[in-house]
């Protein structure tokens, strides 16, 4: 019965174990399936005649699963094929363990890095350019490759790589013309337009408009007083030609072309205008022109125009006037006012406040130094300044000096505190000192038990000895009388009674005094 039950105990847990081996077949499957990365080469179809050279780009499409590094071997058909250069412009690597290399003779590109921050979109890794050799079919396919995730651990979620064929065609060869008939002049016939036997059929996309930035201009929305400063961007590795120039409309394009492309511009003051205006950019593939940058700038290096400051006098003797001041500038605008009168604080006003004036005010008579200082908002500034007389006949309040001393410390409700706190202390002294001398009196009446303990101990022992030293003379006689031994029993009853007695005192008193 026993081994029946075991049989059947060992072959459910065998069922259970299947079943739980089975679904964690399926749940790593599930998530292989759900961390699937690829590399793409890019286009990966074109036709190309015999020794024309055109580009592909290696992509890394992780799904939008988050990944950080790439190693790849890629093989490419040598017979058709031919690798001219390696580009990392425009990858999303910064860091390489294994530096971009290719081999002619053995048909392989090698190449790994890495980004310290991860990333989920579809990626550009390197570029190759190729040279066709012979006409066929050049394959170029993925033959080893590792794609590993950004979690902590390394994982390589690579599952495939996508391949691309290129065509490449031999050039066309034209029939020799027919031999001319001198004896039979004809008409010359037109000649037919043929297709150059280099031309190919392009893929891909015009590039996207450029992203120019500048630390000098940082804001396009801000106006900045200087021309001089530096705009850069990036190149995308497969842009062969770019054109720029500054325009004063957004719709403008750009002219001036650049072959090859630059990476930046420096601006200065023949170049700039005051007012606004746009940097405008387009960048060029083997497709063709791509999308305009048009990058708003704003300029102003002119400083506000002068302006004068008019003083209305006060209705009544015993009023302040009032100024009022309005510069104008006609690039950027005016921002705000800075015054100051005499040497005093600067005050900062509005526009606005200074349309409407501003009131002096708390200024004793005598004639005062005004000065306002309008700024635009390009930080250009212009000043301007006016004598004021002030006959209002105001007059600066005395200030009076506090001349308390120390002993004002000891009058009214302070002299009531301070007497307070004195008898609160002498009490707390008192309590102390009362305190101490009771402990004083307790170690003495210690010490005095503790002698009075050790003279009774003494004396009780002395007389105990002396009795009983009488009881066993006594005792020792042959013939005793009644009454002598009632006598001797009860002295050994009386000198037990009175030493239990004393210890009982003795120990009462110790543990008082504790």
């Amino acid at each position: 019965m026993c081994m029946q039950v075991l049989s059947v105990h060992f072959k459910t847990t065998a069922q259970m174990l299947s079943k739980v081996f089975l679904v964690s077949i399926l749940f790593f499957a599930s998530v292989h399936a759900a961390l699937a990365a690829e590399l793409v080469i890019s286009p990966s179809t074109g036709s190309y005649s015999k020794g024309q050279s055109f580009t592909t780009t290696v992509q890394v499409n992780p799904q939008s699963k988050s990944v950080n590094a790439v190693e790849a071997k890629l093989s490419f058909d040598n017979t058709k094929l031919s690798v001219v250069s390696i580009s990392k412009t425009g990858s999303v690597f910064s860091l390489w363990t294994t530096e971009p290399t290719f081999s002619n003779a053995a048909g392989t590109i090698d190449f790994g890095g890495g980004s310290p921050t991860p990333f989920t979109a579809k990626s550009s890794l390197i570029s190759i350019t190729f040279r066709t050799l012979d006409a066929g079919d050049g394959k170029v396919s993925v033959s080893a490759a590792s794609v590993l995730a950004a979690d902590g651990l390394g994982t390589d979620v690579y599952t495939g790589g996508v391949g691309a064929t290129y065509t490449v065609t031999a050039a066309e060869t034209l029939p020799p013309p027919p031999a001319e008939d001198p004896e039979t002049p004809e008409d010359p016939k037109p000649e037919t337009p043929t297709e150059s036997s280099d031309a190919a059929i392009t893929f891909g996309d015009p590039p996207r408009a450029p992203e120019a930035g500048s630390t000098m201009f940082l804001d396009p929305e801000l106006c900045y007083s200087s021309k001089v400063g530096v705009f850069t961007w990036d190149v995308p590795f497969d842009v062969d030609s770019m054109r720029l120039n500054f325009s004063t409309s957004s719709e403008d394009e750009p002219e001036t072309e650049y072959d090859p492309p630059i990476e930046d511009l420096t601006t200065n003051a023949e170049m700039l205008i005051d007012g606004v205006q746009y940097l405008t950019m387009q960048f060029k593939n083997q497709v063709g022109w791509g999308g305009i940058l048009h990058r708003k700038l704003k300029i102003d290096t002119i400083p506000p125009k002068q302006f004068s400051i008019a003083v209305r006098a006060a209705n009544a003797a015993t009023k302040f006037p009032l100024l009022t001041f309005e510069a104008v500038d006609e690039t950027s605008g005016v921002e705000k006012y800075e015054m100051t009168i005499a040497d005093g604080e600067v005050i900062e006003i509005t526009p606005d406040e200074a349309k409407l004036g501003y009131l002096l005010t708390n200024l004793e008579d005598g004639t005062y130094s005004i000065r306002v200082t309008a700024f635009d908002f390009a930080g250009n500034k212009t000043e301007s300044t006016v004598p004021v007389l002030i006959t209002a006949g105001w007059t600066k309040p005395i200030e009076l000096v506090d001349q308390t001393s120390f002993w004002d410390l000891f009058k009214g409700k302070n002299l009531v505190i301070i007497l307070l706190l004195l008898a609160l202390m002498a009490e707390l002294s008192y309590i102390v000192y009362q305190r101490r001398q009771f402990e004083l009196k307790e170690q003495k009446l210690r010490k005095e038990t503790r002698e009075i303990q050790d003279q009774m101990e003494k004396i009780f022992s002395a007389l105990r000895d002396e009795i009983y030293d009488q009881i066993n003379m006594i005792t020792k006689r042959e013939r005793l009388s009644k009454k002598e031994k009632e006598a001797v029993e009860g002295l050994n009853q009386a000198l037990e009674v009175s030493e239990t007695l004393i210890e009982k005192e003795i120990s009462d008193v110790s543990k008082i005094l504790k």
